[in-house]
C-alpha cells in the first residue's frame, strides 16, 4: 500500500501547481465548459422522461447529487443546500412464523441536513454536508449531535484530472454518494444500501484521491482513504467499522474506486471497490490476534432511464482474511463477522406522468433484494440464519415538483429464522 501511495501523493502535490500554471483564459474556458457539461445533464434528465436525478448525478456534477454540486455551476462565493426527510414506520405485529412480537411504530425526523459550499476561484472549491439525525438525538449522545459528512476541497485542473481532498463518501453503490430523498424511490434506502447492510450508507472517511471525465463516456473516481476499524466487527457486518473522520486511526489505508460508463442516453454501466487492511484495535488491555484484517468490498451496478421507464440492478460482495479473522479468538466480537457477505437488487419504476407535460412524477415501483451477512464465518461460529434476508418491496413515489417527493411503500422481509415481519413506511423528502 506504500508503493501505491508514493506515486499517487506525487501527482496529487503536482496537479495544483500545474493548475496555477495555466493561463487564466484556460481557466475561464474550462468554467464554461463545466456550467455547459451541467445544462446538459439537465436537459439529459428531461430527454431520459425522469424528473429524478440521471446517473452519476444527473444534473449533478463530480458525482454528487443535485443539492450537493450546487456549488459547482454557483458564482464565486458561497452556495448553500440541503435535504431532509420525516419517516413513519408501521410494523406488523406478528413475525413471519406467526409469532405474536408487536412492535411500537414509529415517526422521526430522520435527517436535516445542509450543504455549505464556498467556491474560491475558477478551480477552487469547497464543498461540505452537515448532518443533523433523529432531530439531533441518539442515545450516545442525548443531548444533540450533529454529523459532517463530507468536507473537501476540489482542485478542478481539467476534465480528466481533478484532484478532491478532505472526508470524503466514498464512491460506491447507488446511494452512498447520492442519496437525497428525491433520488430514492422507497421510503427508506435499499436495505443492501444502508447502515446493517453490504455497502454501508452512509460511509464517509478521511483521504485524498483523483476524479474525472474520460473519452467515450467514462468517468471514475479513485481514492486513498484511511482504514476501517475491525474490532468494530460484529455479525451485524462491518458498518460500524467505519471511522467516519473521527480521529481516524491511520495506521492502516485503503484505495476505493470507481469506473462507470454511459454507453446511450440515459444508461450507466459501472463497478467500485473498496480494498485494504483494517486496522484491529483491541479493546482489552493485551493485545488480542493481528494488527490487522484484510478488507475487500466490490460491487458492480447498472441503470437505464427511458421515456419514464427507470430499472437499477446492484450486486456487492464482501471478503475479509478468513486466517485473521479466525486468529482473533470467540472472546471478541469481530470474531462472528461474515468473511464473505453479498447482497443484491433489482429494481424497477415507471413515471406515470412522464408524457403528461408536466413536471410532476408518479411513480410506482417494484424492488427485490436478496442479501446475507454470514454468508460464510470463522470455523466454530453458528451463523445467524436472521442474516441471510430476501426483502420485497412495493411503492409509489410522488413529486409534486422535482425537489420534493411523498413516498410510501410496503416490504415484505423474509429470512432464515422465520423472524421477519412486514412493514409500511411514509415519508416526506425534499432536496433544495
Amino acid at each position: 500500500m506504500k508503493a501505491l501511495l508514493t506515486p499517487l501523493v506525487c501527482t496529487l502535490l503536482a496537479a495544483p501547481l500545474a493548475a496555477q500554471e495555466r493561463p487564466v483564459t484556460d481557466q475561464r474556458v474550462a468554467e464554461l465548459e463545466r456550467k455547459l457539461d451541467a445544462l446538459s445533464r439537465q436537459l439529459e434528465a428531461q430527454q431520459t422522461g425522469s424528473s429524478q436525478p440521471a446517473p452519476e448525478g444527473g444534473a449533478g456534477a463530480f458525482g454528487m447529487g443535485v443539492a450537493a454540486s450546487k456549488v459547482y455551476s454557483a458564482p464565486t462565493g458561497v452556495s448553500l443546500g440541503g435535504y431532509g426527510e420525516i419517516l413513519y414506520q408501521n410494523f406488523d405485529g406478528k413475525l413471519q412464523n406467526s409469532t405474536y412480537a408487536p412492535q411500537n411504530n414509529l415517526i422521526d425526523t430522520l435527517r436535516a441536513v445542509f450543504y455549505v459550499g464556498y467556491h474560491f476561484n475558477d478551480w477552487i472549491v469547497f464543498n461540505s454536508e452537515v448532518e443533523f439525525e433523529h432531530s439531533g438525538f441518539s442515545d450516545e449522545h442525548p443531548e444533540g449531535e450533529a454529523i459532517v459528512e463530507f468536507a473537501y476541497l476540489d482542485f478542478l485542473i481539467r476534465k480528466e484530472l481533478n484532484v478532491r481532498a478532505g472526508q470524503l463518501l466514498l464512491p460506491m453503490g447507488f446511494t452512498n454518494e447520492i442519496h437525497e430523498p428525491p433520488a430514492v424511490l422507497s421510503a427508506t434506502r435499499p436495505f443492501v444500501e444502508r447502515e446493517g447492510g453490504i455497502i454501508p450508507t452512509t460511509w464517509h472517511e478521511n483521504g485524498v484521491g483523483i476524479h474525472g471525465e474520460l473519452p467515450g463516456n467514462l468517468n471514475y473516481r479513485l481514492y486513498f482513504v484511511n482504514g476501517l476499524n475491525a474490532a468494530n466487527f460484529s455479525a451485524g457486518g462491518i458498518s460500524d467499522g467505519r471511522q467516519d473522520g473521527n480521529k481516524a486511526n491511520a495506521e492502516r489505508f485503503a484505495l476505493t474506486g470507481r469506473l462507470d460508463w454511459h454507453p446511450v442516453l440515459g444508461s450507466t454501466v459501472g463497478f467500485s471497490f473498496y480494498r485494504g487492511n483494517s486496522i484491529f484495535e483491541s479493546p482489552y488491555e493485551a493485545p488480542i490476534g493481528p494488527t490487522t484484517i484484510p478488507t475487500q468490498l466490490t460491487e458492480v451496478h447498472a441503470e437505464y432511464r427511458a421515456q419514464g421507464w427507470q430499472f437499477r440492478a446492484l450486486y456487492a460482495r464482501t471478503t475479509l482474511g478468513q486466517r485473521e479473522i479466525e486468529s482473533l479468538g470467540s472472546a471478541v466480537d469481530a470474531y462472528a463477522v461474515g468473511t464473505k457477505q453479498w447482497g443484491g437488487y433489482l429494481e424497477a419504476g415507471y413515471d406515470l406522468l412522464s408524457h403528461s407535460g408536466t413536471r410532476q412524477a408518479l411513480i410506482p415501483f417494484l424492488r427485490w433484494e436478496r442479501l446475507n451477512l454470514q454468508a460464510q464465518v470463522a470455523s466454530g461460529v453458528l451463523a445467524d440464519p436472521a442474516n441471510d434476508q430476501t426483502v420485497h418491496t412495493v411503492g409509489l413515489s410522488w413529486k409534486p415538483i422535482p425537489q420534493v417527493a411523498v413516498k410510501t411503500d410496503f416490504s415484505q422481509t423474509r429470512n432464515g429464522a422465520r423472524t421477519g415481519r412486514h412493514q409500511w413506511d411514509l415519508a416526506l423528502g425534499y432536496e433544495f
